[in-house]
C-alpha cells in the first residue's frame, strides 16, 4: 500500500490556506456598504474567538488562566490590542482603496518583523534583507505617487495607504509577541485569548462609534461575518500552522505572498476592480522585495 507524501499534503494545505486568506478582502468589500469598518472588524473577531474557543475546548490543550504569570497576561493583552488595531485599520483602508492597493501594502508585514527582529530577539539579518526592503519601498512609492483614479476602485488615497501600512505594523507587533510567547503558551490557548481580547477592544471601539449600540444588521451581513471567521481566519491560519509542522517556515512565508495575487484576481472577477498600471508595477516590486527579504537559504529548515 502506497503511503502519501506528507510534503505533498503540506503543500496542498498551503494552497488551501492561500485561497482561504485571499477571500478576506473580498468578503470585507461585500460587507462595507452595509456596515462600518469597525463593525466588520468586531463581528469578524467575535465569531473568530467563538470558533477558537470551541476548537480549544475540543482539544487536549488545557491551561487555567491562573497558571499564567503577569508577563504572559500582559503580552497576550497587548497582542490582542495590536490585532484589533490591525483589523480596524486594514478594513478601513479597504473602504478607501482598491483590494490590490490595500492588500499589497498590508502584506509587507514580514519586512517590519524582520526590521525589529535584531532588536528583540538578537537574531542576525542578512544584507539581502535590507535590499528587499528597499525594493518593496520602491513598489509602495510607485503606487502612492503614480496611481490615480477614484478612491475605492483603484484610486490613490494617501490616507488609505497609510491605514494599510499601519495595519502591517500592527500585525508585525502581534506576530512578534506571538513568537515571544510561543514556548510559554500552547497555540490554541494563545489564539483563543488573543482573539477574545481583540474582539473586546473592537467592541469597545464600536460602542463609542455607534453611541452605545453594536448595531443590528440583516442576516446576510451576519453570514458574511461568519464566513470571514470561518474561511480566512480559521481555515486559512489553521492550514498555514499545520503546514509548518512539515515544511520550513521560509517556504510557508513565501507562500503567504500569493495572498495579494489571489485577492487581486478575485477582485477582478467578483468586484470588477481592474488594477491600474501603477498598482501592477508597484505590487510586483513589493512582492519581489518580499521574496528577496524572506527567501530562505538553500539549507534552511
Amino acid at each position: 500500500m502506497q503511503t502519501q507524501d506528507p510534503r505533498k499534503n503540506a503543500f496542498l494545505l498551503l494552497l488551501i490556506g492561500v485561497l482561504a486568506v485571499s477571500t478576506a478582502a473580498i468578503l470585507i468589500k461585500y460587507a462595507l456598504p452595509s456596515a462600518s469598518p469597525l463593525a466588520i472588524s468586531f463581528y469578524r473577531m467575535l465569531f473568530s474567538s467563538v470558533l477558537a474557543a470551541a476548537i480549544y475546548r475540543l482539544s487536549s490543550e488545557r491551561l487555567p488562566l491562573s497558571a499564567l504569570g503577569k508577563r504572559p497576561i500582559l503580552l497576550v493583552t497587548l497582542a490582542g490590542l495590536f490585532l484589533a488595531l490591525h483589523f480596524a485599520s486594514w478594513t478601513w483602508s479597504l473602504n478607501l482603496l482598491s483590494v490590490s492597493s490595500s492588500v499589497f501594502f498590508v502584506t509587507t508585514t514580514p519586512l517590519w518583523v524582520g526590521l525589529f527582529t535584531p532588536l528583540l530577539f538578537k537574531e542576525k539579518v542578512e544584507t539581502k534583507f535590507y535590499l528587499g526592503v528597499l525594493v518593496a519601498i520602491l513598489g509602495g512609492l510607485t503606487i502612492a505617487v503614480f496611481n490615480r483614479g477614484n478612491p475605492g476602485s483603484g484610486g490613490n488615497n494617501i490616507f488609505g495607504l497609510f491605514l494599510a501600512l499601519f495595519g502591517a505594523w500592527m500585525a508585525s507587533a502581534y506576530f512578534m509577541i506571538g513568537k515571544l510567547l510561543s514556548k510559554e503558551i500552547p497555540t490554541k490557548i494563545y489564539v483563543t485569548l488573543v482573539y477574545s481580547v481583540a474582539s473586546l477592544v473592537l467592541g469597545i471601539f464600536l460602542l463609542v462609534e455607534q453611541q452605545g449600540s453594536l448595531g443590528i444588521y440583516p442576516w446576510k451581513l451576519y453570514l458574511l461575518f461568519i464566513l470571514m471567521a470561518i474561511i480566512p481566519q480559521t481555515l486559512g491560519h489553521t492550514s498555514f500552522n499545520t503546514a509548518l509542522r512539515t515544511l520550513p517556515a521560509g517556504t510557508v512565508s513565501l507562500m503567504l505572498l500569493f495572498e495579494p495575487v489571489g485577492s487581486t484576481i478575485l477582485a477582478i472577477f467578483l468586484l470588477k476592480e481592474i488594477p491600474s498600471t501603477a498598482e501592477i508595477v508597484g505590487g510586483i516590486l513589493i512582492l519581489i522585495g518580499l521574496v528577496i527579504a524572506i527567501k530562505p537559504r538553500p539549507n534552511a529548515v
